[in-house]
């Protein structure tokens, strides 16, 4: 162990100046990233940042060479580091604070150059601040005083704790941390023995007399009352802490500290009943969340920063923290987390960790009680100033209102902290060999471990945040990190089977993005993307393909992160023709339903129009109106369900001849009956004559002879039908049914106008209430979409072959060039081709070129039916079918013309 007067082999003070290189080159690395990142940085703030660094430390390490060559090497360094790093960040999140900041470290540095020449000058080393320590105090506590009757606030508002002179900012209360710590410092050596052995005894604690700790406890009393008065809350706690650490360290009696911590406790119950202020903190701290947009705003963004960065950080000057307010004082932690990342956390964590060390153990081994109580009273200064500060941005404690040593903007803090290592650097030059007082060794060593586990704890929630809550964080819709980022991200267009665009983009001179919509007609099957809102449709379906981020390589992501760059987009084509899109669409005007027009053979929609619809691009200023519709806007009724009615007819039909029950040219019987579903009267579309066989039955929709073979067929073999069919299964390939389900923090859309399920109705007339029956007539439980409506025609225009739906022609890959999406199912045949040309010559002539069927279902008592209209076209060589369904039809006959309108535009 070295002697007093014995400095450091030459080695030691080599590795002083190779951190300090070390130190130099981290900062001129930062420098030039921020030169590049951040634009407002500039030459100017550049040069003034390295300039003031390295000639603040040149000469701090030269003076300290020739004055204290036996110092310790290792606290200079860890200083530079920190007070490097302090300049980046003031740099990156407020470069126009960074020529004061520049210059303070400058005052600062003179400061510490003349504490270290002073005290290097002395036989008894720092005698002079010992000697004086009430004069010392008292002018402190002046300053202090002074902020009550001439304290401004520079930012205009807020507690007025600084004291202004020619556009210059000083806070008294900076210095009164260092002050109070030499008083507590030189008044507890001089009383330690005393303060152990004499008094009264309360269990083991010794309580000294009043005489002796009244001085003690009446300044200390006034430092807190003052810090009350300008509600400076967090300076009030940091001596209190410290106060009671430095008793402790005197005395090594654990009951002043529990006895203290015990009245800091109470003084927290009494502040949050009476101190609207302190109340408001410790709500905010427990419970953030709910208010996390207006009062807990801070904090949450806090911690949101910690879930940006992840484990190495978004890079410096690449991060968001400025979203933070007041980031470059109370939040530069959570800067750092943000851009450095969990690692760079860790390591700030760790520097705190090394200076705490280098400081105890200087008061370890100074040779006289005041310069031990002083280095450890620094010292420990420092470590809770720094938990506090730092576990604050975590939400480990509530927010303080105190500076991160060395890290925070502030010229006081600095100047009073390069004050403090001038001190410290003064009394590891003085070091002997380790103190033999077991007692004071055991008090060290109990102070090093309470803080080092709060370091340890800070550590684990950082990994916390940064690592386990990370995806929570950054998806959380308040998170302006993630709507920046997805407003930057160009997506995909989304295009006609002709190339013409159904969804684009525009990108705005600051490079963010706008969705536009050029055919609103398509919004049924297009959806819609917003960031308020979540995704539906095919915005939703193919998102990852559309933000450019699915099939992307490991490496092209890590690439694209590194770069800060949003993935661009691919291109989806659909199989909609726009044309017949805008037809289908108009053609619902003013009527509530639904059009599903496919190509038979290949199974493409071809138009997909629902009504009511809503207009993409006005999405966001009438979400609330379309969400309150009753009339449900955001549905797509052409994949909900609704009871088909006669339009079942066909199916029933098909599952008859089957097995064997009827053909076409039976006579129907019940023809002329009227059923009565829900108290409703159902009979012919029509009139037919008595004798008319099962063709003229299909034709006429008439409800009798179906019910006759639904009681035939029995519930069994018509589920087997309707499974055959297709009715009673999700649809097949890429078509989803939830395509129109909001996503992405959505709300679910309304239904209040007809429920996709509608429920079983009431039993009908005795003779046809079995189950059987009323599934046979399509008035049961089973409901089906006019998709699969379409594709029950599309089936029969394709001798019998069930095509598979397809909405998406192609995908565009990363190469530029088109892939055909994959289909999960495949065409299967649901009936022999005989039977599908037989059932097609049953259907009802509506044209020349178009032949379908016309019928309707009940949809309640006083009310219009749904009317269903199923066609194919041409007639003699079907290759297109369409589905058409217009609920509370007044005139049936309008689902024909709509059907035959667009069977006759596409040819």
């Amino acid at each position: 162990m070295l002697g007093p007067t014995e400095p450091y082999p030459p080695f030691v003070v080599r590795r002083e100046r190779q951190l300090l290189l070390l130190a130099f080159l981290f900062v001129v690395v930062g420098t030039t990233t921020l030169s590049l990142t951040v634009p407002a940085f500039g030459p100017a703030r550049a040069a003034a940042l390295i300039l003031s660094f390295a000639l603040s430390f040149a000469a701090v390490h030269v003076t300290l060479s020739r004055r204290l060559p036996h110092r310790d090497p290792l606290i200079l360094p860890t200083v530079a580091f920190l007070t490097g790093w302090g300049l980046l960040m003031v740099g990156r999140l407020a470069p126009n604070f960074l020529p004061r900041q520049a210059t303070w470290l400058l005052l600062s540095t003179l400061a510490m150059i003349a504490v270290v020449q002073v005290g290097a000058r002395d036989a008894v080393p720092l005698r002079w601040l010992r000697r004086y320590r009430y004069t010392w105090l008292f002018a402190g506590l002046l300053l202090l005083a002074a902020t009550l009757v001439l304290g401004v606030n520079p930012g205009g508002a807020g507690p007025r704790l600084w004291l202004g002179v020619g556009g210059a900012y000083f806070q008294p209360s900076e210095p009164l941390k260092l002050l109070l710590v030499v008083f507590l410092a030189s008044y507890l050596a001089e009383r330690r023995e005393l303060l152990k052995v004499t008094g009264h005894r309360i269990g083991r604690l010794t309580l000294p007399p009043l005489a002796y700790v009244g001085p003690l406890l009446a300044m200390f009393g006034l430092t807190l009352l003052l810090l009350a008065a300008q509600q400076d809350l967090g300076a009030a706690m940091l001596l209190f802490l410290t106060f009671l650490s430095m008793l402790y360290l005197a005395t090594g009696q654990w009951g002043y500290l529990v006895g203290g911590l015990l009245l800091f406790l109470l003084a927290g119950v009494i502040g949050y009943q009476g101190s609207a202020r302190v109340a408001l903190r410790i709500q905010i701290w427990l419970s953030p969340w709910p208010d996390a947009a207006d009062r807990a705003f801070q904090v949450v963004q806090s911690l949101l920063a910690f879930g940006a960065g992840g484990i190495f950080g978004q890079g410096l000057g690449l991060g968001r923290p400025t979203y933070i307010p007041a980031v470059h004082t109370d939040f530069v932690f959570a800067a750092v987390a943000e851009e450095f990342g969990l690692m760079g956390a860790l390591a700030l964590i760790a520097l705190y960790g090394v200076l705490l060390a280098r400081g105890f153990r200087a008061a370890l081994c100074a040779p006289r009680p005041f310069e031990r109580l002083l280095a450890a009273g620094l010292t420990a200064g420092w470590g809770i100033q720094a938990w506090i500060i730092m576990a604050a941005n975590a939400k480990l404690v509530p927010i303080a209102g105190v500076t991160l040593p060395f890290l925070s903007y502030g010229g006081s803090s600095l100047l009073a902290t390069f004050i403090a290592v001038g001190l410290l650097l003064v009394v590891s030059a003085g070091a002997a060999p380790a103190s033999r007082d077991r007692e004071w060794v055991r008090s060290v060593r109990a102070v090093v471990l309470g803080l080092g586990l709060g370091l340890g704890v800070l550590a684990l929630a950082c990994g916390y945040w940064s690592v386990l809550r990370a995806d929570w964080l950054v998806a959380r819709e308040d998170n302006p990190r993630r709507v920046e980022y997805e407003q930057r991200i160009v997506r995909g267009r989304i295009l006609d089977r002709n190339g013409a665009p159904l969804a684009d983009v525009t990108v705005g001179p600051d490079g963010r993005v706008t969705r536009t919509y050029p055919e609103p007609a398509a919004a049924p099957v297009v959806g819609y993307a917003s960031l308020r809102h979540g995704t539906g449709g095919i915005e939703a379906a193919f998102d990852r393909v559309l933000r450019g981020e699915a099939g992307r390589s490991v490496w092209e992501t890590a690439w694209d992160n590194l770069l800060h760059r949003p993935p661009r987009g691919r291109d989806v084509q659909l199989t909609l023709d726009g044309m017949l899109q805008r037809l289908a669409q108009r053609s619902l005007d003013g009527r509530t339903g639904a059009v599903v027009l496919l190509d038979a053979s290949s199974g493409e929609v071809l138009a997909m129009a629902s009504s009511p619809t809503f207009d993409p691009n006005r999405l966001e200023e009438e979400w609330e109106k379309l969400r309150e519709d009753p009339n449900g806007p955001l549905l797509n009724r052409a994949v909900q369900g609704v009871q088909p009615g006669a339009a079942l007819e066909t199916v029933v039909m098909a599952e008859a001849l089957r097995h064997g029950l009827t053909t076409l040219y039976t006579p129907a019987p019940d023809l002329t009956a009227t059923l009565s579903v829900n108290g409703v009267a159902v009979g012919c579309r029509g009139e037919v004559k008595p004798e008319e066989w099962m063709i003229g039955a299909l034709r006429a929709a008439c409800p009798g002879p179906f019910a006759a073979l639904g009681r035939q067929l029995g519930a069994a073999r018509l589920r087997e039908g309707f499974l055959r069919w297709g009715l009673m299964e999700g649809l097949p390939s890429e078509t989803v049914p939830e395509m129109e389900r909001p996503t992405s923090g959505a709300a679910p859309p309304v239904t209040a106008g007809r429920p996709p399920v509608p429920p079983t109705p009431p039993p009908m007339v005795a003779w046809v209430s079995d189950d059987a029956v009323r599934e046979a007539i399509g008035q049961g439980s089973l409901t089906v979409s006019p998709l699969r409506m379409a594709l029950v025609a599309a089936t029969l225009a394709n001798d019998g072959v069930m095509p598979v739906p397809r909405r998406v022609l192609g995908v565009q890959g990363s190469d530029g060039t088109w892939q055909a999406p994959e289909v999960s199912d495949s065409p299967r045949e649901v009936l022999p081709a005989d039977g599908a040309r037989a059932l097609l010559s049953a259907w009802e002539p509506f044209s020349a070129d178009v032949v379908g069927h016309l019928g309707t279902a009940v949809a309640g008592e006083n009310r219009p039916p749904h009317a269903w209209f199923l066609g194919v076209a041409p007639a003699g060589a079907p290759r297109y079918a369409v589905a058409v369904l217009l609920e509370h039809a007044p005139d049936p006959e309008d689902a024909a013309r709509v059907g035959v309108l667009l069977l006759h535009a596409i040819r």
